[in-house]
């Protein structure tokens, strides 16, 4: 489990949740749930035909 740093003023989240989407979208690397979901939905297939694959090879042996 991480270690988080606790906010002092708990009503900045909004704030720095807002500061974080700022910097993201500079930086490029901003994208919405939506697509950070078919994102990870695409890694995931790919790891397990990956893993499927690697075990069919391995039953054939």
């Amino acid at each position: 489990m991480s270690k988080r740093n606790l906010l002092v003023v708990p009503e900045c989240e909004q704030m720095l949740e807002s500061y974080r989407e700022e910097i993201a979208m500079e930086f490029g690397v901003h994208r919405s749930v939506q697509e950070m979901d078919a994102v990870s939905r695409s890694m995931t297939r790919k790891v397990l035909d990956k893993t499927e694959e690697t075990n069919s090879m391995e039953d054939c042996e």
